[in-house]
């Protein structure tokens, strides 16, 4: 069986636990939380990226109190603490060989992200895309059509399009934080 993960809310904890922490980075810095949402809400619909986001606020506002790379440092060091630990203790017994990730966003960003967590090696391969997973979800289930591939992600839009009558073995699960022994029931229905 092969397994495909979906890395923001899903194997990274990112609404629950980074975005708090991000927004309380940027509050110590003296921007506060009202005018940080203004600017994330402007990079967001152009592709997220951290640097752009840090970069948005800083050439607007004029009294924060650290740098500019100091606040990126002090927001991304933190990265490794919001790791769905019960996700990745079920991910290590299954195999590097069978686990993917299939993320969406700035690739370059989204790669970062997945570095500082220090996760890479648990999957052999880590895809990034820009708009549709389908091409990527169906190419891994076409390269592995003998076995059940299993899909999880927190957004059901992310399925909508794929081919289930061309890939019988594709099962997808919405991951709405439920708990390991639930998943794991999921996965095996």
């Amino acid at each position: 069986m092969k397994y495909i993960f979906d890395f923001d809310d899903v194997l990274f904890l990112n609404t629950a636990k980074f975005k708090k922490h991000m927004y309380t980075c940027i509050e110590k810095a003296g921007v506060s939380h009202e005018v940080a949402l203004k600017y994330y809400n402007e990079v967001r619909d152009k592709g997220f990226s951290m640097r752009d986001f840090v970069n948005a606020i800083y050439k607007n506002e004029k009294d924060i109190k650290i740098s500019e790379e100091e606040l990126y440092k002090e927001i991304m060091h933190e990265i490794k603490n919001f790791i769905n630990q019960d996700l990745l203790n079920l991910i290590k017994g299954i195999g590097k060989e069978n686990c993917y990730i299939v993320t969406h966003g700035k690739e370059e960003y989204q790669l970062e992200k997945i570095d500082r967590t220090s996760i890479a090696p648990l999957f052999c391969e880590i895809i990034v895309v820009q708009d549709s997973k389908k091409q990527s979800i169906e190419n891994i289930c076409a390269k592995n059509n003998t076995e059940k591939v299993v899909f999880v992600d927190d957004k059901e839009k992310r399925f909508k399009d794929l081919d289930f009558e061309k890939f019988p073995n594709l099962k997808t699960i919405l991951y709405t934080g439920q708990d390991i022994e639930t998943l794991r029931r999921e996965i095996n229905s």
